[in-house]
């Protein structure tokens, strides 16, 4: 059987000991990938800013807000190129406003207001998709109790990363604010948002960082992009 195919014995003993001294081939790696490019982009006269990755390529990408259309839209433009437009069907006559960030859990959510109210979404297998809430509705916020349950939107920062918040806020007869912060979970399929924990600050004054921000949608140091209000 070692002379099959005409090869001698001393011609494979050569060949084995060629391969033992050629260099050893290096495994191939495999670069995380972003979003398929697309053939949109940030469209002429949107507002813009750049924001951490959230494809999964390690690369910032842009978010950007145009209102060159009605509705207005939001936007992600990736560093892999695609381009993923969220319309914004908020009513408000001021100015609205967007961010996008990853939670602790790794889901990437998308929340837009217009002052008066904001809604969720999130950014799943690069498009938008809208959570629904335990009323069996698209989750929403309230940003000046008009509805009696909130005043804004806004993250904690905890080990492990970002939390989404509900916050709400409101002053008490010493000139003190009670801020009550409510923990949202969104799953990581982006097609649910449920309420958790209830957390109080009973007694915070008027000069308070977080009495400001309980009026308005933000999420830690994540850059928010808006609309002219015009």
């Amino acid at each position: 059987m070692g002379a099959a195919g005409g090869a001698s014995a001393t011609a494979q003993l050569g060949d084995t000991e060629a391969a033992a001294t050629s260099a050893p081939t290096a495994s191939a790696t495999t670069e995380p990938q972003g979003c398929p490019a697309t053939e949109g982009s940030v469209p002429e006269g949107a507002v813009t800013a750049e924001i951490a990755d959230v494809d999964g390529d390690g690369k910032n990408d842009t978010e950007w807000y145009s209102e060159a259309t009605v509705p207005f839209v939001y936007g992600i433009t990736t560093a892999s190129g695609a381009t993923i437009a969220l319309p914004d069907n908020l009513a408000g006559a001021n100015s609205h406003s967007g961010w996008t960030a990853q939670l602790h859990n790794g889901v990437v959510v998308t929340v837009l207001d217009d002052g008066r109210g904001a809604v969720l979404h999130a950014l799943v297998d690069c498009d938008f998709v809208t959570p629904i809430g335990v009323d069996a509705r698209p989750y929403t916020f309230d940003m000046q109790n008009l509805r009696g349950f909130g005043t804004g939107v806004g993250c904690l920062e905890m080990e492990g990363g970002l939390e989404l918040n509900g916050l709400q806020v409101s002053e008490n007869r010493d000139d003190t604010y009670a801020l009550m912060s409510t923990g949202i979970t969104v799953s990581t399929d982006g097609l649910t948002a449920m309420n958790g924990y209830t957390a109080v600050e009973s007694a915070l004054p008027s000069d308070d960082r977080r009495v400001a921000l309980a009026h308005s949608s933000t999420c830690a140091d994540t850059p928010v992009v808006s609309t002219s209000g015009h």
